[in-house]
């Protein structure tokens, strides 16, 4: 088990980036750990039929959010685009599986390019030295087309959670999260333009390669807001392993956090709040939803699903930077996913 680090105070230069696996998709060793920088090839020889690839993309605007999921699980191809207007609560839902997972490619890194395509849905995430494209169309999404073009930002200062986990019965997991990637451009729904607003939209990537077990589930809290503050928290997935995936920005830099962070409703009600925390108050949040969505796609006569539920709202409260300094959260837009798999 490793944790790798970077020089920051100096121009970053990538790494010769470290097999997953190899040529017969056992885990490399030397690959399990964490780092600030993707340092990972992740390529999945082998395994055929418990492979499973996405990338998943959030975008946060005070005033809108768009969820948008690209995933390949061998036998399965799977596009998800979610819209919420958060002041009217009008949404739009599109989920489209396609078979043996054709027109689905996606990359082995996280600073790759990707596209689904699909004549309901067709995504294309193209990169360019600092940013990504983002373009997305569907000619009916919840009965009205969908238009976006929106630029996300990759600044080189900005850290991000890289982490492979191994699991049992030979499985494992690589991840690559990265917060508070700043974003500009529209969205077109219908007759309606929405605008990203300067210097408060943010993108997350979940970038995902591993080898998975049959049954699954994990809940994963994302949040980002000026200044270069965000986090990442998550659970159920790397228990037993001696590494998390919590993480902290403070300026973009970013802070590693080894200890658990708890993750529960306060409530059982569809939008009661959560309460976020850890037991030492470095992490003291309050995240209070505006909307609940829920995708559950199906196969086989249901017996492989991927039920998911997201929340999309605020964040409020007290984070404690390195030097144990109060550094509090106002009204961050973000949210808050659960999933529970037979895959």
């Amino acid at each position: 088990m490793h944790t790798w680090t970077c020089q920051m105070n100096s121009p970053f230069v990538p790494p010769v980036p470290i097999p997953l696996c190899d040529a017969r998709g056992r885990l490399n060793p030397e690959a399990i750990g964490w780092s600030s920088q993707p340092r990972v090839d992740c390529s999945l020889p082998g395994n055929l039929g418990r492979r499973k690839r996405w990338n998943h993309w959030n975008i946060s605007t005070p005033d809108w959010t768009l969820s948008l999921i690209q995933a390949d699980l061998d036998y399965v191809g799977y596009g998800a685009a979610y819209f919420l207007d958060l002041g009217s609560s009008r949404h739009a839902a599109l989920n489209q599986l396609s078979l043996l997972a054709r027109g689905c490619n996606l990359p082995d890194t996280p600073q790759g390019g990707h596209a689904f395509e699909h004549p309901r849905l067709q995504l294309h995430f193209n990169e360019y030295p600092g940013r990504v494209r983002l373009t997305a169309t569907s000619p009916n999404i919840g009965g009205q087309p969908l238009h976006l073009a929106l630029d996300i930002q990759r600044p080189a200062h900005l850290e991000s959670v890289n982490l492979v986990v191994p699991f049992g019965n030979q499985g494992f997991h690589a991840t690559c999260r990265q917060v508070g990637l700043p974003v500009t451009g529209s969205v077109h729904l219908g007759a309606r333009d929405y605008e990203c607003a300067s210097g408060h939209s943010f993108a997350s990537m979940d970038f995902g390669r591993g080898v998975w077990p049959l049954r699954s589930q994990w809940t994963r809290a994302v949040f980002a807001a000026p200044g270069g503050i965000g986090g990442n928290f998550g659970s159920g997935w790397t228990e037993h392993s001696g590494l998390t995936e919590n993480a902290l920005w403070f300026g973009g830099a970013l802070l590693h956090l080894e200890q658990a962070v708890q993750i529960r409703q306060t409530r059982q009600s569809p939008l009661a709040p959560w309460q976020l925390s850890t037991e030492d108050g470095q992490v003291d949040l309050a995240f209070t939803p505006r909307h609940a969505h829920a995708a559950k796609p199906r196969l086989g006569f249901g017996l492989l699903y991927a039920d998911t539920h997201e929340w999309f709202g605020q964040y409020d409260g007290l984070l404690r930077n390195a030097l144990g300094e109060r550094v509090p959260v106002r009204a961050a837009p973000g949210w808050i996913g659960t999933n529970r798999t037979r895959w």
